[in-house]
């Protein structure tokens, strides 16, 4: 057994950051400037209160005479979209960046700067309301479906028959009679005896009024009055006419969108649609109701026979090589219940992709977690990174426990949801879990010019070795194995590490949850560009700019710096910021070296196949088909040449449903959080753990 002081020791990394002088003013927590906002807190975003921002020596903010107090308080919509002061006087001071002597700003409005986010949000409410809105149509004209001009007819007649009624009920008050009258439209006489009142005297003396209503008047006159109520609102323009027009509008919406099209397949969609016209032909008369649906159903129609969904040609499942021993082992090994999710376990009511990768982020509760913090020096560049690190409660690692490196989604940090959920588990089963925070995220201080960008793999080669090393030191035979765990981007980067380090590879097994192997074909997924990379967008530009304004004005001209401040999604800032800062030949160039198959030609040869033809360790890359933010299907086009590249050791595994990091379980899924993508990651782990041991056997044997 090795316990966590043990371990530290081994692990022989500083507390603080190795290249900040820690007798100066400045220490590691003056650069916490700006902690990153989590990946999907959309509620978060938009409707938290925080403080305005303050003013650094590394981003200043310029503002105008009539600025308001630092005290004012600003909702962080306007805070984060702005980066500026949000006066009394409704006055908007938008944001320079200023660095140096020679000072240079940029001014970008603040509707410019954020409407993608707002026409983003507008599509993401109109595609998320749209069943409900198409069922409470269809429920208001499945009503008492009559043709539109005999209610309108029954409506008149029963508002002459209520006022005559009103007039003898009138009369009657002095001498009270019945009423007789004679219905047309039934062929029957109605019974309608006068409304009086009566006193009546209480056993305590006490007089209370009371309405005497005959037993027949009660069905005559009550259900009838409703009836002709909802049938009159269903005959109104603002009733029936504007039911039938949203059902209409919505229910094209919803043949139109890829991911209901996945769900419940475009010929289903497209019923519906004709069902809502149907309706409306009945309700509203033909001539109404085609000269309604014509222009909408021909747009509809027409952009249906020029839309490329983009949907998946493979089926759901497990894909491995079986001439793999070490990975048909673990296979073998690895209990399918862990690895399921489409047998009904999901939440029933998040329809499509879109609520499985949203709806869990505003819902679950994320745990805390006790973090010891290290800094792994990079000594060639004068640069740090952190290491959070979270032991088990008793401090003691045995031998067969696991140490994970787990790598954080693109705007996330050691406090992410999802990552969090995930080491609490796992520090309750006795592992050790270490995440490595991106750097510059976090409020880690960047000292040179070398700001993050994601095909970068040196950082987390310096952590894995890291931990490697302290391993062997403190276990004589062996002791726990190390393995990696990434989301989101972490996930691509984690997997671009595994095929670049080869044989040199210091993870003994790695799981890449939502990550793509190939982000070259993410600039084809122009839904997700649209719905989805907006909001990711701005919160990494407002931490970038936020941290490091001086240096980003070092190598960017101030129309590029616009540009990116302009980049309505993660492909448009790609472009216009980390390819010129970084010098990158192009966008093609970066994302070449930003995936694991970014140099992939064809699975001809291991040299056409790229690094992924170097994967020496098992690496699971779990996908669902329903993710709005990856190109999962243009990415994994054959599946089964993809497992059998290299020596064979990458497998996947497909989902239907899930999301994008998120398979929701159950019906209140913030009762199991994420506990299929982190019990998915460690029971795979385990798996691999008793395959190399039993191969280890065989060995030496």
């Amino acid at each position: 057994m090795i316990t966590a002081d043990a371990f530290l020791e081994a692990l022989n990394l500083p507390t603080e950051h190795p290249y900040i002088p820690h007798d100066a003013s400045a220490s590691a927590s003056d650069f916490d400037i700006s902690n990153a906002p989590k990946e999907w807190s959309i509620t978060q975003y938009f409707f938290s209160w925080k403080d305005p921002p303050s003013t650094s020596p590394i981003v200043q903010h310029s503002t105008s005479s009539n600025d308001c107090s630092a005290d004012f308080p600003i909702p962080s919509w306007a805070a984060k979209f702005t980066g500026s002061k949000v006066c009394n006087s409704g006055v908007h001071a938008a944001p320079a960046i200023t660095a140096g002597p020679n000072s240079t700003s940029t001014n970008v409005g603040f509707l410019e700067e954020i409407s993608p986010c707002l026409v983003a949000l507008f599509h993401m409410n109109l595609i998320l309301w749209a069943p409900i809105v198409i069922l409470i149509c269809l429920r208001r004209l499945l009503t008492k479906p009559l043709p539109s001009n005999q209610s309108r007819k029954r409506n008149a007649h029963r508002q002459d028959n209520d006022e005559e009624i009103n007039k003898q009920t009138t009369s009657s008050k002095t001498s009270p009679t019945s009423i007789f009258k004679s219905d047309p439209h039934h062929h029957t006489m109605n019974y309608l005896p006068a409304i009086t009142k009566t006193n009546r005297t209480t056993h305590e003396g006490k007089k209370k009024s009371h309405d005497t209503l005959s037993f027949f008047a009660f069905p005559t006159n009550v259900f009838s009055r409703a009836e002709s109520q909802d049938e009159a609102a269903m005959s109104s323009p603002t009733g029936g006419y504007f039911t039938y027009t949203v059902g209409l509008f919505f229910s094209a919406v919803i043949f139109l969108d890829p991911m209901y099209v996945f769900e419940f397949s475009r010929q289903k969609l497209v019923m519906v649609h004709l069902l809502i016209i149907t309706l409306g032909m009945k309700r509203l008369g033909s001539k109404v109701a085609l000269y309604t649906a014509l222009p909408v159903s021909i747009i509809a129609f027409y952009m249906m026979a020029h839309q490329d969904l983009n949907l998946p040609t493979f089926s759901p499942g497990l894909y491995y090589d079986e001439s793999n021993y070490l990975v048909s082992n673990a296979v073998s090994k690895w209990p399918i219940d862990k690895r399921t999710y489409d047998d009904g376990r999901g939440t029933p009511w998040m329809m499509t992709g879109d609520t499985r990768t949203g709806l869990p982020f505003m819902f679950y509760k994320i745990p805390e977690i006790d973090y010891q913090r290290r800094w792994i020096p990079l000594p060639d560049e004068k640069e740090a990174v952190i290491l959070d690190i979270a032991f088990p409660s008793s401090n003691v690692i045995r031998n067969d426990k696991r140490v994970y490196l787990v790598l954080h989604g693109i705007n996330g940090d050691s406090h992410e949801g999802y990552v969090a959920d995930f080491v609490d588990r796992q520090v309750k089963q006795g592992n050790v879990v270490a995440v490595m925070v991106t750097r510059g995220f976090g409020g880690s201080p960047i000292l040179g010019d070398n700001i993050l960008h994601f095909a970068r793999t040196k950082d987390v080669t310096a952590a894995a070795k890291a931990l490697k090393s302290a391993i062997r030191k403190v276990s004589d035979d062996g002791g726990p194995l190390l393995y990696g765990v990434g989301y989101s981007m972490g996930a691509i980067t984690l997997s671009n590490y595994v095929a670049t380090s080869g044989a040199q590879c210091d993870l003994d097994a790695a799981v890449a949850i939502s990550g793509a192997l190939d982000t070259r074909e993410q600039v084809k997924f122009f839904r997700s560009a649209s719905l989805w990379q907006p909001f990711i967008t701005k919160a990494l530009r407002d931490t970038l700019l936020s941290s490091f304004g001086d240096k980003i004005l070092n190598r960017l001209s101030p129309q590029q710096l616009e540009e990116s401040i302009k980049a309505a999604s993660l492909v448009d800032f790609d472009r216009a910021f980390f390819v010129p800062y970084h010098d990158f030949e192009g966008l093609e160039d970066y994302y070449s070296r930003l995936g694991a198959m970014g140099d992939f030609v064809s699975y001809d040869n291991k040299c056409s196949q790229g690094r992924i033809a170097n994967v020496s360790i098992p690496l699971l890359c779990i996908h669902s088909l329903d993710d709005p933010v990856g190109y999962v299907s243009g990415v994994y086009r054959d599946p089964e040449k993809v497992v059998h590249t290299g020596d064979g050791n990458t497998v996947l595994l497909f989902t239907k449903r899930g999301g994008h990091v998120g398979w929701p379980l159950g019906i209140n899924p913030s009762k199991e959080a994420w506990k299929w993508m982190s019990d998915i990651a460690s029971s795979f782990a385990e798996a691999v753990d008793v395959a190399r041991k039993e191969s280890k056997i065989v060995q030496s044997k």
